[in-house]
């Protein structure tokens, strides 16, 4: 019995060394599954996030898209129904005047009888334009709010400062003729301009029901100037002390 015991230990030890080699290829190869599940994870989860990414790109583009006219590139009447709502409310929490100002391009239909539609398209995104580069804060918003008129939301604007924009709108437009057609074409504009701190029951209507009502009488008076709700003189439209006049 004596005599087999080294033999037995020597199986022991084998078996032993070859349960560890076993088992140390199985665990390298655990190791390896592990890193390549791993990066397997990585690259699913960086696809993953591409592809999100693109999404939310894609979402985003919609969503400008859903915001702009298509013409002219400027903001829609969707917008503005919308931002309208949300500066009425702020500005009445805040106390602050909000101003309107409503723009027209005088005879207008005589533009496309005259140079065709073309040209009247043309017209709408070089007035959306020449509007834009008379703006310096990125609160005001320029929107189309239907064929050939514009709205422009004024936030913390008294009704003095609205006035005085436009004027300065309307003066740019005059001294500069547009490209239509391949021929220099003058163009005017009739604005409209309301401003006020909202009260309680204050909403969208009453602002455009005052700016189109002001806008009716710069055009009933002969067009190419400004009106206002209610009616000011043009040398009232200086610096009022005391109110908000950022233009």
């Amino acid at each position: 019995m004596v005599d087999w015991l080294p033999y037995f230990f020597a199986g022991l030890l084998v078996g032993a060394a070859l349960a560890g080699i076993v088992g140390y290829k199985m665990l390298v190869r655990w190791q390896h599954a592990a890193s390549d599940m791993e990066t397997q994870l990585r690259s699913h989860s960086f696809e993953l996030q591409v592809t999100l990414d693109e999404l939310a790109e894609k979402n985003q583009q919609l969503e400008q898209q859903s915001q702009r006219d298509a013409l002219s590139g400027i903001y829609n009447r969707a917008y503005f129904d919308r931002q309208m709502s949300a500066e009425v409310k702020r500005s009445r929490r805040e106390q602050r005047s909000l101003a309107i100002i409503l723009f027209d391009i005088d005879h207008f239909k005589k533009i496309n009888d005259t140079y065709g539609h073309l040209a009247g398209d043309q017209a709408i995104k070089q007035v959306s334009a020449a509007i834009l580069q008379q703006l310096k804060r990125p609160g005001d918003k320029l929107c189309r709010y239907g064929g050939e008129e514009f709205a422009l939301i004024l936030p913390n604007t008294t009704l003095a400062g609205a006035r005085q924009l436009a004027e300065q709108i309307r003066q740019y437009m005059a001294d500069n003729k547009l490209l239509l057609a391949e021929q220099h074409v003058s163009l005017t504009l009739s604005a409209g301009c309301y401003a006020a701190i909202p009260q309680p029951a204050t909403n969208n209507d009453e602002y455009i029901a005052f700016a189109d009502t002001a806008l009716y009488r710069a055009k009933s008076a002969g067009r190419n100037q400004v009106q206002s709700y209610p009616p000011m003189a043009a040398s009232d439209c200086l610096d009022i002390p005391g109110e908000v006049n950022e233009h």
